[in-house]
């Protein structure tokens, strides 16, 4: 059949058509943006982050008093805390902090160098003011330089992650170089501090006294491996019993917190995934019923072509390129609508860019569907007799 027939054809059924088409682009759309979705998800899950996730707890802590968010009873309580902690049954090490990693947002600062302060400014780089114990409770890896003793309480030294170290001295060496924030005594490797900065790796360490914890503050808490959930059940109580006047804000291992980071992502791909399988089942069902009718309308047509010579491969392929046409004006349609889709979404969440093949490839899943889908319908379709034609006469 031509394709000027098959249009012919398509034409009487308007609106069936037209439903038929909005159906398959809105299908391709959300099947296409789903899968991007997810698979920027996957990423951000499986990418590095430089710390023991399964091994690591991230505890939020804060004082219900005011006396104790202040020095001296918070460097005090902080002492207790880390020294009863440290002696639980599959702690390794415990350190303090301002704020525990993987997080949005948190205590960030401009760092430059100074003397270059408007080519080497970097903005929103996290802060982390850590206690010496600090590298071991996140698993650090020391790459040069030194990490801060408790001489270096209260002074200005400061330790940058690699990646905001190169960005700042490129190939030169870091260690003994002064930045506004003081001297570089160390370079750590990459962690993933917050997602919220322009480099999720960037990160400054200094070794500071909490002066006053009004939002709270971290203890960070590295165990033997297998022991995690052993130490996390025991830590409600025995903070408590250290000081009673202390809420936990949470309670989390890394791994948990890695998840949280990207749960926006992960339940919109989730929820996108879900009503992409559903319109394609939709699409298959209709893709059916549509074949199927138009078959059974179409039956003397199908007995007079079969009475002229026609062939049952004849009759098949017919009923089949109805169905392909469809759905390639469908997916054109539906490939504009899957850029329309990615735009409006990249305005809520964070969305890499849409590749073409992606509708492209969805497109042939969607083909393949109906061609599934019409199989059934077109076989019945060439087993009509050309006996049928007679019946209309």
């Amino acid at each position: 059949m031509s394709i000027s027939l098959l249009i012919k054809s398509l034409l009487r059924r308007k609106i069936i058509t037209l439903l038929l088409l909005i159906q398959i682009a809105f299908t391709l759309a959300l099947v296409a943006n789903s899968f991007v979705l997810a698979q920027q998800a996957q990423q951000l899950i499986t990418q590095p982050t430089g710390l023991d996730l399964h091994n690591t707890l991230a505890l939020q802590l804060k004082p219900t008093t005011a006396t104790l968010r202040q020095q001296p009873a918070l460097g005090e309580l902080l002492g207790r805390q880390q020294r009863a902690i440290a002696d639980l049954p599959g702690v390794i090490s415990v350190g303090w902090s301002n704020q525990p990693p993987l997080v949005w947002g948190g205590n960030r600062v401009s760092v430059s160098i100074p003397d270059q302060q408007e080519t080497s400014n970097r903005d929103f780089i996290p802060l982390q003011l850590s206690s010496v114990s600090g590298m071991d409770a996140l698993s650090l890896q020391l790459l040069r330089g030194l990490w801060f003793e408790d001489t270096d309480l209260d002074t200005r030294a400061v330790v940058l992650t690699q990646s905001i170290a190169q960005e700042l001295f490129g190939e030169e060496v870091a260690v003994g170089q002064l930045i506004n924030h003081g001297t570089v005594i160390g370079v750590v490797g990459d962690v993933l501090l917050h997602r919220s900065s322009s480099n999720p790796y960037h990160g400054m360490f200094m070794h500071r006294s909490l002066d006053s914890v009004d939002w709270g503050y971290a203890l960070m808490i590295k165990t033997q491996p297998g022991q995690l959930e052993q130490v996390r059940q025991q830590l409600p109580d025995l903070l408590r019993s250290i000081e009673p006047e202390t809420y936990i804000l949470r309670l989390n291992s890394l791994a948990e917190m890695r998840n949280e980071l990207y749960h926006e992502e992960r339940g919109m791909a989730i929820l996108l995934s879900v009503l992409s399988g559903l319109m394609l089942l939709v699409s298959l069902i209709s893709a059916y019923s549509h074949a199927l009718f138009h078959g059974l309308q179409q039956q003397n047509e199908i007995g007079i072509k079969r009475a002229l010579g026609a062939n049952k491969q004849r009759i098949l392929f017919d009923v089949f390129s109805e169905s392909w046409l469809t759905t390639g004006l469908g997916a054109v349609l539906g490939i504009i609508a899957s850029y329309l889709l990615h735009q409006q979404l990249a305005t809520v969440i964070s969305l890499p860019a849409l590749p073409l093949w992606v509708p492209l490839a969805t497109a042939s899943v969607l083909l393949l569907c109906v061609t599934i889908a019409t199989w059934y319908p077109a076989a019945i379709a060439t087993r009509v007799s050309p006996a049928t034609a007679t019946k209309a006469l």
